[in-house]
């Protein structure tokens, strides 16, 4: 019988945080290996891991000798300031042949093509590429490999793989996510260590209760514990035959901070059973006696996670037993209150940018919510992406055509959303939706990922404005996305108030999220489904989600929005909503084109008054920013329409430039 050729074999791709662990797991069988260096990398918790040059040097030395490829982790997403050193570090990576680098920031992808740089590109999994039209974006930014979002199944991928030329990578094994990847700020927003950089506190392995919002009643749930997020580590191993079959060219096994020993043995137990399927495909079967000692070395309980579709309840932990480690707990967000609204922690810009007056820009989520904002001051309104469920009622695309024609008689602009997450089977409705909305000629789409970036691109006329969803932090990145008609870019959530007000460059217009409900992450697992029916949505779970507004109330006592769209995604919230209504000071000369209300599940009359209250306040300050004070009575009436605690969010508990690189250096 003719043997499967090795060209023709998936890699087994396995990871290293040290050089004991290269050794093991290139010993043990490993394809290729990937790791990364000192700097630039989403993994830099301790001092101990980590490749010095001098060590990648020799670890790409090693491999190669060994047979094995060396792919580098530049996988951070970056600010201009710590972008300044990347130059010459990718180009001392070209110069030792590394064989591919690993990125997430398209920052980084604009200065690989700015340098001709010849070394092969691999998108991160963080770029949360999970539709055909992103691929299609990253073919043309010349990325040779995407690793592909953890949401998409088997199936997906194999129909994907029919349709593009890129090679495809699937996490096989390992720890996992509960939100979309790239998509979970909270950890980011409360403790400034962001998942998207790498040092996430995993507030998704914390203990919740599900209530009702409005009325804080407790609500039983049918799951045996309160780890309602925590994930179960995702396990491949018993299905090698329908991964394969999936068109996918690299298993990918997670853990580039764990011990020689355990991934040594990982990688034996994928390889054994890889070397059994080429040698005899047909013959093929599962050795259960290697997969029971597996699971004596598990750290978590094992799943398939979306491999085969929606998981349900059999993907989460809920009793937290199998935790190896809680990285954080619940801890109260700061308030604003009556008593400090005098005393601004937010510093002024460093430098004078611009004066010119920013619009005030409005996210609604109805059509009535949508007609207040633009009837009570907004500039620019731009609609969600999202029906959700606590709306008065859903979009309709009759909706739209009111809106815009109101914009145009009050000289408004009106910006009209995709859904953060479009899924391949949900592309085909964005797809006839970018249609019908082009012939009304509004002002722009509000683009939310790769594959709408792509999408309304190619498909329309209209300009595009860039979402904080696509986690856009450095003046290069937003180059790469003015080449496909970017009109506007929304600063990041995450990061704290010094770093936002640094980001407006000269390239273009910029729009910070000042006031609002900030969301820390979106998932396809539905919690009213799972935790009340142990369902999900494809079981006929009773749509739970009509019946009541839900909250999650962690263990320091504050709720949580958790609010379902259209599509049975569910969207978590910080406890506390963001206002910076006493604090726009800070905002006066930092060069921002638009300031932002995040309020798409504010009804028609609180849209209508907060929106009024922010139109006052900002034509005050740019009227006469020498005489301007804040009156205690705006922020009064403020609470009065909003009975919730507010907040400075992330502005003054998020992400500060360069904390990878000096937590490192602290160990």
């Amino acid at each position: 019988m003719e043997k499967i050729s090795k060209s023709a074999r998936v890699e087994l791709l396995a990871p290293a945080g040290k050089w004991d662990v290269l050794e093991a797991v290139i010993g043990a069988g490993a394809d290729a290996v990937y790791l990364g260096g000192k700097k630039f990398n989403m993994r830099l918790h301790r001092k101990d891991y980590n490749f010095t040059e001098d060590e990648l040097k020799a670890a790409a030395d090693y491999a190669h000798e060994k047979g094995v490829k060396i792919y580098v982790t530049v996988n951070n997403l970056l600010t201009d300031t710590e972008m300044r050193e990347l130059s010459s570090y990718l180009s001392f990576l070209e110069e030792i042949a590394v064989d591919a680098l690993i990125v997430q920031d398209l920052g980084v992808v604009k200065i690989a093509k700015d340098m001709g740089l010849t070394i092969p590109l691999h998108s991160s999994v963080m770029m949360n590429a999970h539709n055909l039209e992103g691929l299609k974006m990253l073919e043309g930014l010349g990325i040779s490999r995407v690793i592909l979002g953890r949401e998409l199944t088997l199936d997906d991928i194999k129909l994907m793989k029919t349709r593009t030329s890129l090679e495809l990578e699937y996490f096989t094994h390992g720890d996992m996510c509960f939100a979309q990847s790239s998509q979970c700020y909270h950890s980011g927003m409360l403790f400034g260590k962001s998942s998207n950089r790498g040092r996430c506190m995993k507030p998704c392995r914390w203990a919740f209760d599900l209530v009702n919002r409005e009325s804080g009643e407790l609500i039983p749930v049918k799951v045996p514990g309160p780890y309602f997020l925590a994930v179960k580590d995702m396990c491949l191993l018993p299905y090698l035959p329908e991964v394969i079959s999936s068109g996918i060219c690299s298993l990918k096994l997670e853990g580039r901070m764990r011990e020689a020993d355990y991934l040594a043995a990982l990688v034996g137990f994928y390889r054994r059973a890889l070397d059994r399927y080429y040698q005899d495909p047909v013959g093929y079967t599962m050795d259960w006696d290697d997969f029971h000692e597996l699971e004596k070395m598990r750290v978590r309980d094992f799943s398939p996670l979306y491999a085969f579709g929606n998981p349900g309840i059999d993907s989460v932990g809920y009793t937290g037993e199998r935790e190896p480690r809680f990285f954080s707990k619940a801890i109260r967000e700061p308030e604003i209150t009556a008593d400090n609204i005098k005393d601004s922690p937010l510093p002024l810009p460093k430098e004078t940018k611009n004066t010119a007056k920013p619009l005030l820009a409005v996210k609604v989520g109805s059509k009535s919510a949508a007609l207040a904002a633009l009837d009570n001051g907004a500039d620019l309104l731009y609609t969600s992406g999202e029906s959700f469920r606590s709306q008065d009622k859903p979009w309709e695309f009759a909706d739209y055509p009111e809106i815009v024609s109101r914009a145009r008689e009050l000289g408004k602009r009106v910006v009209i959303g995709l859904p953060r997450i479009t899924m391949p089977w949900e592309m085909d409705r964005t797809l006839l939706f970018l249609k019908q909305i082009q012939e009304l000629d509004p002002d722009g789409v509000l683009v939310t990922n790769l594959g709408t970036i792509y999408a309304t691109f190619q498909d329309t006329a209209l300009p595009l404005y860039a979402d904080y969803s696509c986690n856009i932090a450095n003046q290069e990145a937003v180059k790469l996305l003015k080449d496909y008609r970017v009109a506007m870019i929304t600063a990041p959530l995450e990061f704290c108030c010094e770093e936002i007000l640094a980001m407006p460059g000269e390239h273009l217009p910029m729009e910070a999220v000042i006031h609002g409900l900030l969301p820390t992450m979106v998932s396809d697992h539905c919690l009213p489904a799972a935790l009340l029916k142990g369902k999900t949505r494809y079981q006929f779970c009773g749509a739970l989600c009509h019946e009541r507004n839900y909250g999650l109330r962690d263990t320091a006592g504050q709720v949580h929005i958790l609010e379902i769209d259209q599509d049975c995604r569910n969207h978590i919230y910080l406890a506390n909503e963001l206002a910076l209504l006493p604090y726009l000071r800070s905002f006066y000369g930092a060069g921002f084109a638009s300031l932002r209300l995040e309020i798409p599940l504010y009804n028609a009359d609180e849209t209508a008054a907060v929106t009024k209250i922010y139109r006052k306040e900002l034509d005050k300050l740019w009227e006469d920013v020498d005489n301007y004070t804040f009156e205690e009575s705006s922020w009064q009436q403020l609470t009065e329409i909003r009975n919730v605690p507010f907040g400075t969010g992330p502005y003054t508990t998020g992400v500060k430039a360069g904390e990878n690189q000096k937590e490192s250096e602290k160990q």
